[in-house]
């Protein structure tokens, strides 16, 4: 009996043993077969691959396109367009436009529904003792007299700077409905074509000059307006 038990107990060792190292065999086999994996975090998945490409793809979508010109935003400054090219009117583009009219005369301010130049002697401030030089008389332009304007027009705009820009010359109406002006550079000898739409005008101050005769007419208008509502 004794013996039996031994010869069980050696088979059992070298089958433990034989089942070992044949398992030690095949991770050694693994490990050669797939080290490069390994050393990497096993095997990648299909999964994992197409994740990383859509990644890419996205982020070569992202990327920011350099800029072709010195401007900033889609409103380029008129000095970059080409000859001819319609500038969007904004207060970025209007930068280095004309300010003085054929008088050689500039304006600061609107007193009165007139263009005015109010000048302060040195040292005082512009609201107090100053001296005004005044224009021609002004309406400003909304979506409800916009239509009044004529080619020729001159109209000026507040941008919000020191001095009031232009005299811009209206050259007539665009599909939108959008407006089409022209307007001289401060210092070249050149004219600069701009447009803004109608939709717009509530964001900007453009003052149209009125001559003697369309005063005249508006009065009457105005007149005829108020005797119709007292008789109402």
């Amino acid at each position: 009996m004794m013996r039996f038990e031994k010869n069980i107990c050696n088979k059992l060792i070298s089958i433990y043993i034989i089942y070992k190292m044949g398992f030690i065999r095949d991770f050694l086999n693994f490990i050669n077969n797939h080290s490069k994996n390994t050393l990497k975090g096993g095997k990648k998945n299909k999964s994992t691959k197409k994740r990383k490409r859509s990644i890419k793809k996205l982020t070569k979508k992202r990327r920011i396109k350099t800029p072709s010109s010195l401007s900033i935003f889609p409103d380029k400054s008129p000095q970059l367009q080409k000859d001819g090219e319609i500038t969007k009117l904004t207060a970025f583009t209007t930068k280095n436009v004309s300010i003085r009219d054929e008088n050689n005369r500039e304006y600061n301010n609107v007193i009165n529904d007139r263009l005015a130049y109010r000048r302060a002697p040195r040292g005082q401030n512009v609201q107090d003792f100053s001296d005004i030089l005044y224009g021609p008389h002004v309406v400003q332009l909304s979506k409800k007299n916009y239509k009044k304007l004529k080619k020729g027009d001159k109209v000026y705009y507040d941008r919000g700077s020191v001095v009031l820009r232009g005299p811009f010359i209206f050259e007539g109406h665009r599909r939108g409905p959008e407006l089409l002006f022209t307007v001289k550079d401060t210092v070249y000898d050149k004219v600069y074509k701009f447009s803004l739409l109608v939709s717009n005008l509530h964001n900007e101050k453009l003052y149209m000059i009125i001559d003697k005769k369309r005063r005249k007419t508006q009065k009457k208008s105005n007149s005829k307006s108020k005797k119709k509502t007292h008789r109402s």
